[in-house]
């Protein structure tokens, strides 16, 4: 068999190593028949095989997590291990018993640096200048602090930081992630780093986070409670940072879920009617919901909605409240008794509750009225009209509570 060279574009380059992972293991390469080596900085690499020739696999994540786990280590043959371990599983034979040893430990190394930073971040990293710049020093001895520069960005809330290394330096500079000797680091594309071996939100503040969009980012990653390893993606808000209404329904449904955006599909079409008729513009408001995640069951091909349960809602209380800190809104509009019950923190009938002004503890005015999906069911056309008014004066209300200068 032909020996075969693949180049990565740097020492922790995952996106690569798993293209040609695919590629060669699903052709049975033999470990021994790959050279892994990085590129120089005046060659770069070359485009990794397409893998349209390779049977396609699939790997527990369990087993490809420790193969991130060891590309971040410092391991000189590590790429070559990390190979191993999933050709191993693809033609169905176990791993080498003393490689699969060192995996695991250099495993552990990479997970306990991850730990370290992820719970000492605000000791590590100090405030540099008046410039926002955040600096810090680590006694690393793998690559877990690039793979966790996610982390650090978000907690940090995208302001630039630079943490010195033993041998390099690592540093966001508001725009680009840079590796390397502190005279001349290259940027590094944050999706070819490893998956970190501590997920992104495992010991994140998020009541430290003062940037919207590093709450959105960090969001993004978070798979807390098992709903979140079944829906597409995490849906969060949207809508103007200075926005004075805010509006919270339940959870994504399957159109959110494929979209990635809240309130996009037949109950965020009506939604959308009902602002236009109340005189409020939706670009103006702030929209979201209580779980970020679609919760549902298979029924054949169609997945129907299951209502959020107590376990999701406090999983995903974090970044509604982070929502809501950071918008500051005059009004709050919470849509269906899910809503209402978790911002109100008491259960909420909507009989009760509806259309009545409650002053919140933030000195937001709230508003509780009925999910859109709630008009969706009506059983006829008479009490469809009549709750779809009811609705709009609803908000008209909510509108009603904005300052002239707000409105």
């Amino acid at each position: 068999m032909p020996h075969t060279v693949i180049t990565l574009a740097h020492p922790f380059d995952f996106a690569r190593w798993r293209a040609a992972t695919r590629d060669l293991a699903g052709r049975h390469v033999p470990t021994d028949a790959i050279t892994w080596q990085v590129a120089t900085p005046d060659a770069p690499p070359p485009p990794p095989p397409s893998g349209e020739n390779s049977a396609p696999f699939r790997i527990p994540r369990e087993t490809m997590q420790l193969a991130a786990d060891v590309i971040q280590s410092a391991l000189p043959d590590r790429f070559a291990l990390a190979y191993g371990l999933i050709l191993a599983h693809v033609i169905d034979s176990a791993p080498d018993a003393a490689d699969l040893a060192r995996m695991h430990e250099a495993a552990e190394t990479v997970r306990a640096e991850s730990l370290h930073l992820h719970q000492n971040l605000f000791s590590l990293m100090q405030p540099e200048g008046e410039g926002g710049t955040w600096h810090g020093t680590l006694d690393a001895r793998t690559h877990a602090p690039e793979s966790n520069a996610r982390f650090i960005t978000y907690q940090l809330s995208l302001a630039p930081w630079r943490l010195t290394l033993p041998d390099r330096e690592l540093c966001w500079n508001g725009r680009k992630l840079l590796d390397g000797p502190a005279d001349a680091p290259t940027p590094i594309a944050f999706n070819s780093l490893p998956p970190p071996a501590v997920p992104v939100v495992t010991d994140l503040d998020i009541e430290r986070i003062t940037s919207l969009r590093a709450v959105a980012l960090a969001a993004k990653t978070c798979l807390v409670c098992p709903m979140a390893r079944h829906a597409t993606q995490t849906v969060f808000g949207e809508g103007q940072t200075t926005a004075r209404m805010m509006f919270v329904g339940e959870q994504p449904g399957d159109k959110e879920d494929l979209a990635g955006r809240p309130f996009v599909g037949p109950a965020g079409q009506l939604f959308d009617r009902a602002l236009e008729e109340a005189g409020i513009r939706r670009e103006d408001a702030y929209v979201t919901n209580t779980v970020k995640h679609f919760k549902f069951q298979r029924r054949g091909t169609r997945r129907i909605h299951e209502k959020a349960g107590r376990d999701e809602i406090r999983a995903c209380a974090p970044w509604l409240a982070a929502e809501r800190r950071l918008i500051r809104p005059h009004v709050l509009v919470m849509l269906g008794a899910t809503a209402a019950s978790a911002l109100l923190g008491r259960t909420v009938t909507i009989g009760r509750e509806r259309s009545r002004p409650i002053g919140l503890e933030d000195g937001t005015t709230g508003l509780v009225t009925v999910h859109p999906s709630f008009l969706l069911r009506q059983p006829d056309e008479a009490s469809r009209t009549r709750e779809y008014e009811r609705f709009v004066a609803d908000l008209r209300l909510a509108a009603s509570h904005l300052a002239p200068t707000d409105a």
